[in-house]
């Protein structure tokens, strides 16, 4: 379960996170990003997001 969300309503989808996620857990698709299962909680994207559109999820993720 990834360990990160991201906003859809504050993302510029700008693939950042994308190209900073060593696991590739972020895909960018018609408009929506998305981090998949792959995420392991580094948090490299939320790291580098420049809107704050990423945030930790606080117990299961929705």
């Amino acid at each position: 379960m990834p360990a990160f969300t991201i906003d859809q309503s504050v993302c510029t989808f700008c693939a950042g996170c994308s190209s900073v996620c060593p696991r590739q857990a972020v895909m960018i698709r018609d408009d929506c990003a998305e981090i998949t299962d792959a995420c392991t909680g580094c948090g490299h994207c939320f790291q580098f997001c420049p809107v704050s559109a990423v945030t930790r999820v606080e117990g299961d993720a929705p």
